[in-house]
């Protein structure tokens, strides 16, 4: 159900896009919160699903209280008269491993995923592939290199968990997609604007944490969990990126993007010789949300 290249469980899923102009409803998860908006052919309408969820009704990714999780959605789909509607869901990125990998085809497979799991790559995951659903997006790449594969992987058993709290909402559940995939593919614009000796790094400020990543021609290098507290931040912050600076020492430029408006530790701007800008995900409710809606622009 991830897009992409994918395999399995589309039986599992109603029959769709039955309707001439059907609401697409954009739905990010996090183990906290949901978070959502409705999408009428290319026009994004304001969130209206912005939720917080009780503690322990999601864990990692998993989703742990399913009947009250699938009521409560589906409450909101009652609510806002989108029970018709056809869900794009974002996966809580924790349920979610993700890797860069060279591709090891010369051609390309009748089926790349099953040709994946046979190879068997050693990509330390804490599962084994074959009890994984599998995504793969193709990389940017040069003439002459080897061609490189996003890889986002979710154990099966994780995957199946959500198709049952969306049955269990009544929801007519078109897609599941890693929410690290959404959020790159929002970036691509930016992405295609830098040069590849850039050394971009996008924190993403949330509840509890903020998220730095880091890419450098296109192609994601380096991800990381920060703390959110000033001081704790600062010297993670600074940490990593004289990690990845002294680790390419070709890189010509920093960039450092926000997600969202946040106040940076003091002084940390001039330390780094950088301005961070915000990037604007408007109309959207956030770079996840407006990845789901690239995906679906792109099939």
């Amino acid at each position: 159900m991830f897009s992409g290249l994918i395999d399995g469980l589309q039986d599992r899923l109603r029959p769709i896009r039955s309707q001439l102009f059907p609401a697409l409803v954009l739905l990010e998860l996090e183990d906290d919160a949901l978070q959502g908006q409705v999408q009428r052919g290319n026009r994004p309408e304001p969130v209206t699903l912005d939720v917080p969820l009780p503690p322990l009704t999601c864990n990692q990714g998993m989703p742990l209280a399913k009947e009250p999780l699938g009521d409560l959605i589906g409450d909101l789909l009652v609510r806002d008269n989108l029970l018709d509607g056809f869900l794009l869901v974002a996966l809580p990125p924790s349920a979610v491993q993700w890797r860069v990998v060279a591709w090891p085809f010369d051609e390309m497979p009748d089926n790349p995923v099953e040709a994946l799991r046979q190879v068997n790559p050693d990509l330390r995951f804490p599962f084994p592939l074959e009890e994984a659903t599998l995504d793969l997006q193709p990389l940017p790449g040069r003439p002459g290199e080897p061609a490189r594969m996003l890889l986002a992987a979710a154990p099966t058993a994780l995957v199946d968990a959500w198709v049952d709290v969306f049955n269990l909402a009544g929801a007519q559940l078109e897609r599941l997609a890693p929410a690290q995939v959404c959020h790159y593919l929002a970036l691509l614009p930016l992405l295609a604007e830098a040069a590849d000796d850039d050394l971009i790094a996008v924190l993403d400020p949330r509840d509890g944490c903020c998220r730095l990543l880091v890419l450098r021609a296109g192609l994601p290098v380096f991800e990381r969990v920060l703390p959110i507290d000033v001081e704790p931040l600062r010297l993670e912050l600074e940490r990593c990126l004289a990690f990845l600076q002294r680790r390419d020492p070709q890189a010509r430029r920093l960039q450092l993007l926000l997600t969202a408006p946040f106040e940076l530790p003091p002084g940390l701007e001039g330390d780094l010789g950088i301005t961070a800008e915000v990037i604007a995900s408007e109309p959207y409710g956030s770079l996840v949300l407006k990845g789901l809606a690239v995906q679906e622009s792109r099939r």
